[in-house]
C-alpha cells in the first residue's frame, strides 16, 4: 500500500482546494493536494466553466475581495484571456482553460505542494473520532494519505460524508446542473459585429447588470465577450430555430436548450457554450445519463450555431467537459447555519475569515422570460469560521463554500468561484496553524486565523 504523510492534506483540486493549498503551504504546512481528475480547477478546467463571475467589486467599484482569489483570478486572467483589464469590467474574468491548466500546475510548483493528480478517495481514516487522512485508489493501487489536518474542497462534502459527519442533500429540483462545450474557429468579429448592427438582439441586463455597450467596450479593449446566461431565449435566431425544430427545447434529460451562455476569446477565436439544464442527484446513472446527453445535446447545439449563428459558419467543436456541473450536493450539517438573512441584511461575526459583496436578484430585462440579474450594492457582508467545522468530527475542516453550512432552503449562497476561493483560503489558514500547534480545527485560536489571512493579503470588513 502507498502511503504519504505531510501537515495539511486537501482533497479535491478545484479552486476552492488550489486556495486551500496555497494558503496552508504559505502559512508554513507541508501540504498534499489530491484530485480525483487530471488536472487542477475543477468545475473551473475539467467542467470547462471557463469564467470566474466577478464579484470582486461592490457597486462603487471598490475591490472587496482580496488576498488568494484575486491572485489565482489575475493568473487565469493571464492565461489567454483579458489580463489585468477585467478589474476595469464588470463582465465576467474569461480566459483558456488549457492555459489555465498550466498555470495552475505552475502556482502549486512554486508553492511546494505536493500533487497526487488521479486519485479518488475511498474512505475516511478514523482514530478515536477524529480524521487522520483518507483512503484513496490511483494507477498505482490501494494507499493512505495522512495528515494532521484535513480539508474537504470536494465540492460534495465527500470527505465529512465518508467520516460521518452529518451531511444535508439539496434536492434536485433546487440543483440544476449544466454540461459545457468549446467550439474553435470562431469569427468573433463577426459575431461581436451583429450585435453592433442589431443591437436589440443583445440581451441587456439579464444576469449580470450590464448593457450591450458594456461588453463591447470590454470586448474593444481585451478581446473577450460575454453574452449572458439566459441571453438565447431573448435572441431571434433561437427563437426562429426552436419554431421550425432546428434548435431542440429539449435533449434527454436536458431542457431549455436556448438558455445559452457564451464567453469568447478573440485571439484564439473560441467560444465556450452552456446550454440547457438538467437535475440529478448523486446517483452515478443519472450523473452518466446526464453526461451522455450532454455530450449529444453539445454537438446538436453546434450544428445549429454552424447553420445559423453569425461568426459559426466554419466553427467546430474543440472541447467537451470531462465533468458535469453540478451547482449544489452535499453540504455539512453544523452547529451554526449561515443564513441569506446573515448575506442580504449583513451581519458582523468574531469569527470572520472571509467577506463579499451583497447582492440582490432584480428583474431588469423587460420580456416575460427574462432572467433576474444580479446587482451589487456597497455593503459587504463576512462569512464566519463555525459554518466551516462539521459537528462530530475532528482533523476536518470544508474548503468550498458550496458545501459549508448553510440553509437548506438557499443551498447556494457560498457556491461561487470568488466565494469557495475565500473559503479555501481561510481552511488552508486554519489548517496550517491547527497542524502547527496541535489544536482542534473547532479550537483554533480565530485572532491567528484573522492575523495570518491579513498577512495574505485578505481584507476583512470592520466596524
Amino acid at each position: 500500500m502507498i502511503n504519504y504523510q505531510s501537515d495539511v492534506l486537501v482533497v479535491g483540486g478545484g479552486l476552492g482546494g488550489v486556495a486551500a493549498a496555497i494558503a496552508a503551504a504559505r502559512a508554513g504546512a507541508k501540504t498534499i493536494l489530491m484530485e480525483r481528475n487530471t488536472c487542477l480547477g475543477g468545475v473551473a478546467t475539467a467542467g470547462m466553466c471557463c469564467s470566474v463571475f466577478n464579484c470582486f467589486f461592490n457597486h462603487k467599484r471598490e475591490l472587496v475581495v482580496k488576498g488568494i482569489p484575486l491572485e489565482i483570478t489575475d493568473m487565469l486572467a493571464e492565461a489567454g484571456g483579458p489580463g489585468l483589464s477585467w478589474r476595469k469590467h464588470k463582465g465576467h474574468v474569461i480566459y483558456d482553460l488549457e492555459q489555465a491548466k498550466q498555470r495552475l500546475d505552475q502556482l502549486a510548483r512554486e508553492n511546494d505542494i505536493e500533487l497526487l493528480l488521479e486519485s479518488i478517495v475511498t474512505d475516511a481514516v478514523m482514530v478515536d473520532g477524529k480524521l487522520v487522512g483518507v483512503k484513496f485508489i490511483s494507477k498505482g493501487g490501494p494507499g493512505k494519505a495522512l495528515a494532521k489536518a484535513v480539508i474537504d474542497a470536494t465540492g460534495d462534502a465527500d470527505v465529512a460524508w465518508l467520516a460521518g459527519a452529518p451531511v444535508k442533500i439539496t434536492l434536485k429540483e433546487r440543483a440544476p446542473a449544466s454540461y459545457c462545450f468549446r467550439m474553435g474557429n470562431v469569427d468573433m468579429d463577426r459575431f461581436v459585429d451583429y450585435f453592433r448592427d442589431n443591437p436589440t438582439q443583445y440581451p441587456e441586463k439579464m444576469d449580470i447588470e450590464w448593457s450591450l455597450q458594456e461588453a463591447l467596450a470590454q470586448y474593444d479593449e481585451n478581446g473577450t465577450f460575454l453574452f449572458p446566461h439566459g441571453g438565447g431565449m431573448q435572441m431571434d435566431i433561437m427563437k426562429r430555430g426552436l419554431e421550425t425544430g432546428e434548435l431542440k427545447d429539449s435533449f434527454g434529460v436536458y431542457d431549455t436548450m436556448a438558455a445559452t451562455q457564451m464567453h469568447g476569446i478573440r485571439n484564439i477565436g473560441v467560444m465556450h457554450i452552456v446550454t440547457g439544464f438538467t437535475k440529478v442527484d448523486l446517483d452515478p446513472l443519472q450523473i452518466s445519463r446526464a453526461i451522455t446527453d450532454g455530450r449529444g445535446m453539445s454537438y446538436h447545439a453546434a450544428e445549429f450555431m454552424r447553420k445559423r449563428m453569425p461568426g459559426f459558419e466554419n466553427a467546430f467543436i474543440c472541447g467537451l467537459a470531462e465533468n458535469l456541473g453540478i451547482r449544489s450536493s452535499r453540504f455539512i450539517d453544523s452547529d451554526f447555519v449561515f443564513t441569506q438573512d446573515m448575506k442580504i441584511m449583513p451581519s458582523r461575526f468574531y469569527d470572520a475569515i472571509g467577506q463579499g459583496v451583497v447582492e440582490s436578484h432584480t428583474k431588469l430585462h423587460n420580456a416575460s422570460n427574462a432572467w433576474n440579474a444580479q446587482v451589487f450594492s456597497n455593503e459587504i457582508y463576512q462569512i464566519p469560521y463555525r459554518v466551516l467545522i462539521p459537528r462530530n468530527v475532528d482533523g476536518l475542516i470544508m474548503g468550498a463554500g458550496r458545501s459549508a453550512s448553510v440553509s437548506e432552503t438557499t443551498p447556494f449562497l457560498l457556491r461561487v468561484m470568488v466565494t469557495t476561493m475565500t473559503v479555501g483560503q481561510a481552511a488552508g489558514i486554519a489548517a496550517a496553524i491547527s497542524a502547527g500547534e496541535g489544536v482542534k480545527l473547532r479550537d483554533a485560536d480565530v485572532s491567528k486565523i484573522q492575523k495570518e489571512l491579513l498577512r495574505q493579503g485578505v481584507d476583512l470588513a470592520r466596524e
